[in-house]
């Protein structure tokens, strides 16, 4: 025989009996106030597990929005490490400079911190200062 600690919990049911739970009764008060009297309370329903699961669902995930920066971040300094590479190498091309103004371009707009803001603005500058110098060299 298996015991087991946590037993369901479930609504309450009404007396079968036919007797009502309080011991005074409801014929006085229903007397001097001149109300019918109330009929006894419904048994709540219970709470399925299911339910929580749906409440869940609505919230919106808050983790994602820092995921999503993230992921751009990453991107951004994928981009600077393919113009530092290129950059050493000698092999630096426009079209890496032009990617990398298009991807600071995409990400100014979605950014609210000022210091990040700063920092987008200094990598710009150095791509058209770099740009600038292909330019002038060939």
């Amino acid at each position: 025989m298996r015991i087991d600690p946590n037993r369901p919990i479930l609504p309450a049911s009404p007396r079968r009996d036919g007797k009502s739970g309080s011991a005074a009764g409801t014929g006085f008060g229903s007397a001097v106030s001149g109300e019918h009297p109330v009929s006894g309370a419904t048994g709540s329903r219970p709470l399925l597990p299911v339910d929580g699961l749906f409440q869940l669902q609505e919230v919106p995930d808050a983790l994602a929005q820092r995921r999503r920066a993230v992921q751009r971040g990453s991107t951004v300094l994928d981009r600077l490490d393919d113009l530092r590479l290129a950059l050493l190498s000698g092999s630096l091309s426009p079209g890496q400079l032009s990617e990398l103004q298009r991807v600071v371009a995409s990400e100014r707009g979605l950014v609210d911190d000022p210091r990040l803001l700063a920092v987008l603005d200094e990598i710009d500058l150095r791509a058209k200062v770099e740009l600038a110098k292909l330019t002038m060299s060939s």
